[in-house]
């Protein structure tokens, strides 16, 4: 009975060690297991699908097709309606989420060995999304006041860019990183520029000022209008979108014109091209009226951009994840 106990313990010693040797050295110092990182990749895809199935909510008025919360029509699944089951499904993918949130969080809150510096990011993430989930039940509750919609656009964009920041020190805890102070704190205007161009987008989708003006370059016939109303949000939107599209220009030629490795100059160059699409598809937003498609791809080439942004960061070892 002895040898059989003994037997169970060598072979469970066993799998543990091939399993260990088989992750990468620093995930097995850290005790973590290998379908964590799997698993937090896995959730940034889905953070990623959830905006853009947020944006097709707003785009479809879609927002109030379940007037209660967190229940829909006092209904925990809803009878089928197009507009209801949108809603319906946005919300049961924001609940997956939050599920698979938690399960990581416990998963790496509860390795000893884990970095402080990791456990505080994903720390951070628990809370900003239980701030987003109150405030999507508000966005419903308060009938879709514009600014708890930007606001949880806002938080959704922060809660996915942490995430992301999180997967990529996991998979890489000591990045190349990059010597000029000046340009890492470079690094960081571009990540709060993109950011801040999507929550101005956020604003005008949320207070339906896309059509604000419906010419281009020109908004009815004038430059600058004004910068009041829903006209004013359009046209600062318009500012922000020249602005943000120069830094990235610049971003790239920096990188090109001084001696940085080729990732950093591979990442501003993608980033460059994805602006430079972006600037195409808001245009075809205003000239084709704003269609529901090319809308959603506006939401998600942004988020695109911020994704590589973020990549940046990661690689310029500027995140404040502390691994050691």
């Amino acid at each position: 009975m002895n040898s059989i106990t003994l037997d169970s313990q060598n072979a469970a010693t066993v799998r543990t060690n091939v399993n260990k040797k088989n992750l990468p050295p620093h995930l097995a110092a850290w005790n973590v297991p290998g379908w964590f990182v799997t698993t937090l990749g896995f959730l940034v895809i889905e953070v990623f699908l959830l905006i853009a199935l947020g944006g097709s909510v707003r785009l479809m008025n879609a927002g109030l097709a379940c007037p209660d919360w967190p229940l829909c029509f006092g209904d925990v699944i809803p009878d089928y309606h197009p507009q209801v089951y949108l809603e319906f499904i946005h919300r049961a993918f924001a609940g997956l989420v939050s599920i698979v949130t938690g399960v990581l969080a416990i998963t790496l809150l509860f390795r000893s060995k884990a970095p402080l510096g990791l456990k505080r990011f994903m720390a951070g993430a628990v809370v900003l999304l239980l701030v987003q989930v109150v405030f999507g039940g508000l966005t419903v509750l308060l009938q879709l006041h514009s600014k708890v919609v930007a606001a949880h656009l806002g938080m959704g964009t922060g809660f996915f860019a942490l995430l992301l920041a999180l997967y990529l020190r996991v998979k890489e805890p000591n990045p190349p990183g990059v010597a000029s102070q000046n340009l890492r704190r470079w690094i960081w205007v571009v990540g709060f520029a993109i950011f801040g161009q999507i929550i101005l987008g956020g604003l005008v989708a949320s207070h339906y000022a896309s059509l604000a003006c419906t010419d281009f370059p020109t908004c009815h016939g004038q430059w600058f209008p004004t910068f009041r109303g829903i006209i004013g949000l359009h046209v600062i939107h318009r500012l922000g979108a020249y602005t943000l599209f120069s830094i990235i220009l610049a971003n790239a030629v920096i990188m090109w014109r001084t001696k940085q490795p080729a990732r950093l100059k591979k990442l501003a160059t993608w980033m460059f091209v994805l602006v430079c699409m972006q600037v195409a598809i808001g245009i075809a937003n205003v000239v084709w009226l704003t269609p529901p498609l090319i809308a959603v791809v506006h939401l998600a080439t942004a988020m695109t951009i911020l994704s590589v942004a973020v990549r940046q960061l990661q690689f310029a070892n500027v995140l404040p994840i502390q691994t050691q």
